[in-house]
């Protein structure tokens, strides 16, 4: 059931899988707002990138994380959206993510070594497909299905699957119950940091063809830096999204303003929540083109002179 506003000054904030870097953005978003207004309170209720933007505009959380592609598609009501959503806003860019994907190393030197072995293997596997209305779910599902496969296809194979999120994922890779971890996000991440700690883990290769595939759907090239998973002493070349926290023309531009400014007045506290936030400022912030930035949003970054 749709997650409603309790009150005009209760708001809900739809994140990824509770584990994920989305939801530990969303939490730290929400924390030093809390912290900051008395007039308006910020809940974190969980959802997917993929799922957000339709999930905020249809009205069941006045703000989400999400990624730039999929609000782009969700305003048109193409692609995954059954429907147009044009009340939708965008009120930051939060970073670039980059989309992983571990193999077992023992795996790996058996010959499963891309996208196209594992739709191509006659043996099952065991691999986790994410938690469906993510953007890692949907990431797998364009390359599997470019290839012919489907869920069902890899099922009748034999193959364990579980669609589960981040965290849950990062355990069941460790204790051996999956072979395959995927995840689209930021650096470092930590479930993938726990997960190559506890088990020898490699990135999979990402073929040209998948790399051309993913950017005919607004992915983009993206570097996960060497020496930060154990295993992966090297840069690995993907392809990645704009995350961005969205919301609607409905909520009120001095919520959004509060919001952008208790976050880059906050950036010490947001950074000890995760790294990420390091790396965020104003003009980042407001350096997505094409979409339709939030009146509130507008205001705050014209006053800090990012836009």
């Amino acid at each position: 059931a749709p997650t409603t506003s309790y009150s005009a000054d209760q708001y809900t904030l739809a994140v990824g899988t509770l584990g994920g870097t989305l939801a530990r953005l969303g939490s730290g978003i929400s924390a030093v707002y809390n912290e900051k207004q008395s007039k308006g309170k910020i809940a974190v209720v969980p959802g997917g990138g993929q799922a957000n933007p339709a999930r905020v505009g249809g009205g069941g959380a006045d703000f989400g994380t999400s990624f730039s592609g999929y609000m782009g598609q969700a305003i048109k009501g193409e692609g995954p959206f059954k429907k147009a959503y044009p009340n939708l806003r965008l009120v930051s860019k939060l970073f670039n993510s980059c989309y992983h994907q571990y193999v077992a190393q023992e795996v790996y030197d058996s010959g499963i070594k891309t996208w196209e072995d594992i739709v191509a293997s006659k043996k099952p596997l065991k691999i986790a497909l994410v938690k469906k209305g993510t953007s890692s779910h949907a990431t797998g599902k364009l390359i599997f299905e470019h290839y012919g496969s489907s869920i069902e296809k890899m099922k009748k194979r034999g193959d364990k699957q579980t669609f589960t999120g981040a965290g849950a994922m990062s355990r069941a890779i460790r204790s051996k119950q999956i072979d395959f971890y995927f995840h689209n996000s930021g650096d470092p991440h930590g479930g993938g940091v726990q997960a190559t700690i506890g088990r020898d883990l490699r990135f999979l290769d990402m073929s040209d063809n998948v790399k051309k595939l993913l950017a005919s759907k607004g992915y983009v090239p993206c570097i996960i830096p060497g020496g930060i998973y154990k295993g992966s002493p090297n840069d690995t070349h993907s392809m990645g999204l704009s995350a961005i926290l969205l919301t609607t023309d409905k909520v009120s531009e001095t919520t959004v303003y509060d919001m952008l400014k208790s976050m880059h007045t906050s950036k010490k506290k947001l950074s000890g929540i995760h790294k990420i936030f390091k790396k965020l400022s104003p003009k980042e912030g407001a350096s997505v083109k094409g979409l339709p930035f939030h009146k509130g949003a507008v205001k705050f970054y014209k006053e800090v002179g990012a836009m």
